[in-house]
């Protein structure tokens, strides 16, 4: 399973779990196949994991063509897209679906000890065992969370 950790900033990271913004501007990014899972990483203030996304397709289109073909799906504003992809001949859009919020995001901390990994400035690829650890910590997580309202 091909599984990437995909920094984003917090606003753009609900926006994609939300549904509302079904497409993610990078300035690069590697060929992925269709299905990938993109683990959502918000950056400050919040620096946890979200949820997941998964890849529908990567489009790469001219740069200046990005706002004309995807301003319905990204969630950026015009000017701040322009400046992002001044210098670029063209772009990756990320065009995703099924999205899925954690009820219990995995918090900075925990990717650092438990993941022992840093959250990247982009995207990083994740291991079967990043995964794996991943899904221990979501459960480990709501079982802190129902033991706190259950034994409170």
């Amino acid at each position: 399973m091909t599984a990437v950790l995909l920094s984003v900033r917090p606003r753009y990271a609900h926006a994609l779990l939300a549904g509302t913004k079904t497409a993610e501007v990078r300035r690069r990014f590697p060929h992925q196949p269709r299905g990938t899972i993109l683990y959502l990483y918000s950056s400050s203030p919040e620096r946890a994991i979200l949820g997941t996304v998964r890849l529908h397709a990567i489009d790469r289109p001219s740069a200046d063509r990005v706002w004309h073909l995807y301003r319905d799906q990204i969630e950026i504003e015009e000017a701040a897209l322009d400046d992002y992809l001044s210098d670029l001949d063209s772009a990756a859009i990320l065009r995703v679906n099924d999205s899925r919020r954690w009820r219990h995001p995995v918090p900075l901390r925990d990717v650092r000890a438990r993941l022992g990994i840093e959250p990247p400035q982009s995207f990083r690829y994740l291991t079967d065992e990043h995964v794996k650890t991943l899904g221990a910590l979501r459960s480990h997580q709501a079982q802190v969370s129902l033991y706190s309202v259950v034994g409170a």
